[in-house]
């Protein structure tokens, strides 16, 4: 039995948003198979909070995966990206 396998180019997307329209940015280059570090440091929390509720929605709906990175950074990718985190022992 021969298994047949796609490859899918691996791209990330690095977007400081500024609107709410950059949601939809966001949410498409997800839906194109690419990783996407959403960063909202620019924008007010209630903004921000909207923005990032859209693209979770969005990415949830195509059984994609949402990763918080930092107070205002975010990790969306596809369904087909693994994300593993790992903290460093503090020595």
């Amino acid at each position: 039995m021969d298994s047949e396998f796609v490859f899918l180019p691996s791209q990330v997307l690095i977007l400081r948003c500024h609107q709410h329209a950059d949601a939809l940015t966001a949410a498409s280059a997800v839906k194109q198979h690419k990783s996407v570090v959403v960063d909202t440091e620019e924008m007010d929390a209630a903004a921000a909070q909207r923005l990032l509720d859209f693209v979770a929605g969005a990415v949830d709906a195509i059984d994609g995966n949402a990763e918080r990175l930092g107070e205002n950074s975010f990790l969306f990718t596809p369904h087909q990206v693994q994300v593993s985190r790992m903290d460093s022992a503090v020595e």
